[in-house]
């Protein structure tokens, strides 16, 4: 998926639109040994992921940050994946050493 495709966008055909769940090949869920498990975006308290969970009990196995073939969030920054600026890497470590002392 290209940046331009990130931006423009045609309006869904369908009044209801849906997501499509993708199955997990081989995956079984750990909390009730289901096999119905899939992968799918979401937005929770960390923003933007891909949830791999299990259909039959909702349990998450998985969060992952959706890459550029995942298309969410749909209107993501062009600089999304870009590294850090040098000063912006500084202040990270600012704060990580902040945490541990």
């Amino acid at each position: 998926m290209t940046w331009v495709e990130r931006y423009i966008q045609p309006q869904p055909a369908e009044q209801r639109p849906t997501i499509e769940r993708v199955p997990v090949e081989g995956a079984e869920c750990p909390q009730c040994g289901g096999k119905d498990v899939r992968r799918y975006p979401v937005a929770n308290q960390h923003g933007a992921r891909m949830a791999i969970k299990c259909q039959d009990c909702l349990h998450a196995l998985a969060y992952e940050r959706p890459g550029p073939d995942d298309g969410w969030p749909a209107f993501r920054s062009v600089t999304y994946d870009w590294a850090a600026s040098p000063s912006e890497r500084s202040a990270r470590e600012d704060l990580e050493r902040r945490k541990d002392a």
